[in-house]
């Protein structure tokens, strides 16, 4: 306890007064799950750190449990320990980082998905939501693959000179392996990855990215810079 009080508030620690308001708990649990999981302190004054315990920490145990279990899904039960500090009951929810989304249940799955920012509960917005649905395929977003778009758009000539200077030989198999091309279906398409590194026509595939040449090992090939 002294080592979690030492610390402020911030991505992965919360502390609460009580239990009176659920959802707000309920929401940090969520931003925390969704971020980088977290500790959840109650009986604490948050801006103060003033340590006024909690009255009836059984009851309220069983209240977050029912909460948690009614207003989030995919359903998800943090270890809630009621601990002992100075003669005052505290409860300590230590919320684990899991692959989701998880979300609110009455705000749904398009309004209710929270992130944690600094010391702040936010709800994600549709890009957030897309890297949470790749994070949970275990799907990075350079492998995210463009379905309308032909492979005979990646340069394989260019791709080849790379492995060429590396020693190695390159082929469809290859560049599947390495994510720039995927298979959707029965097709093989490029990903983004591999239009940003070996692409034909990169600003017109992917017109919202900003482009900017750089050199790697001496071939010339391109960088993709968040607009």
């Amino acid at each position: 306890i002294n080592e979690i009080l030492a610390r402020e508030e911030g991505k992965t620690l919360e502390f609460k007064r009580d239990c009176s308001s659920l959802e707000p708990i309920v929401k940090t649990v969520i931003a925390f799950v969704n971020t980088a999981g977290g500790d959840i302190l109650v009986g604490i004054q948050d801006k103060s750190k003033e340590i006024v315990g909690v009255k009836d920490p059984v009851a309220d145990e069983i209240r977050l449990c029912n909460a948690f279990s009614d207003l989030i899904s995919p359903q998800l039960i943090p270890d809630i320990d009621v601990l002992d500090y100075r003669g005052l009951s505290l409860l300590l929810i230590r919320v684990p980082h899991l692959s989701g989304p998880y979300y609110l249940k009455p705000a749904g799955l398009d309004h209710g998905v929270y992130v944690r920012l600094g010391s702040t509960n936010r709800v994600a917005d549709q890009a957030m939501l897309d890297e949470l649905r790749r994070y949970s395929q275990n799907i990075c977003f350079d492998e995210t693959p463009l379905p309308g778009v032909s492979s005979e758009q990646i340069n394989f000539q260019l791709a080849s000179d790379l492995f060429v200077k590396q020693g190695k030989n390159i082929d469809t198999n290859r560049l599947i392996t390495l994510g720039t091309l995927q298979r959707v279906g029965s097709k093989v398409v490029p990903s983004i990855g591999g239009v940003l590194l070996f692409g034909s026509n990169k600003e017109a595939i992917l017109p919202d990215a900003k482009i900017k040449c750089a050199r790697f090992k001496g071939l010339s090939s391109s960088i993709f810079l968040d607009n």
